[in-house]
């Protein structure tokens, strides 16, 4: 019965876009900003040919930081008119899976990551090990946990595996990017 529901709630959220993300969208496209993907990032700009990104992220997969379930790690994040939540679900979706920084993340940031673990539905959330194999013998979820540990949130360092920032974010289909793509907006 457990594996009928979760398959109904895969089912349900691939389509869905959180109706928070939709408003952004809506602006993005009200903004006339475009989608442009990058091999390590994702950028919304406007109409204007080398106009300044409104919003963008940058994505590493530095095998330093371990494997991390085969995520991509943020390096850099930016996100101006509001648009935060809608540029890291862009991220999350071209990437198949999105871990924050592993060494140091901004509160503002910090705060969309509490919010994809606590708020979102429609994110899936993998908790990731330590480079030391704290939680399980493999090595696959292997992953620099420095962020995590130095998380405010979470009282003491020995406790990172209760950081939002001990996780990966995944997402099942790809409906923000198939949204954008109906509404003309990535140019690839």
């Amino acid at each position: 019965m457990n594996l009928l529901r979760e398959y109904i709630r895969e089912l349900l959220t691939e389509s869905i876009i959180h109706p928070k993300v939709m408003r952004m969208i809506d602006k993005a496209e009200q903004m006339k900003l475009n989608l442009k993907i990058l091999d390590f990032g994702v950028k919304l700009v406007g109409p204007k040919k080398g106009e300044i990104p409104v919003a963008s992220i940058q994505w590493d997969d530095d095998p330093m930081y371990g494997p991390c379930l085969k995520s991509k790690i943020v390096s850099a994040a930016y996100a101006d008119e509001g648009l935060g939540p809608l540029i890291y679900d862009i991220a999350i979706e071209a990437t198949g899976g999105l871990v924050p920084d592993r060494t140091t993340v901004s509160d503002a940031a910090r705060n969309v990551w509490d919010y994809y673990n606590w708020g979102r539905y429609d994110v899936k959330k993998e908790q990731l090990d330590d480079l030391e194999n704290k939680l399980t013998p493999e090595e696959r979820d292997n992953c620099e946990q420095h962020s995590a540990s130095e998380d405010s949130n979470i009282g003491s360092p020995r406790n990172w595996d209760e950081s939002v920032l001990s996780k990966k974010y995944s997402k099942v289909g790809t409906p923000v990017m198939d949204e954008l793509r109906k509404r003309g907006m990535i140019k690839e």
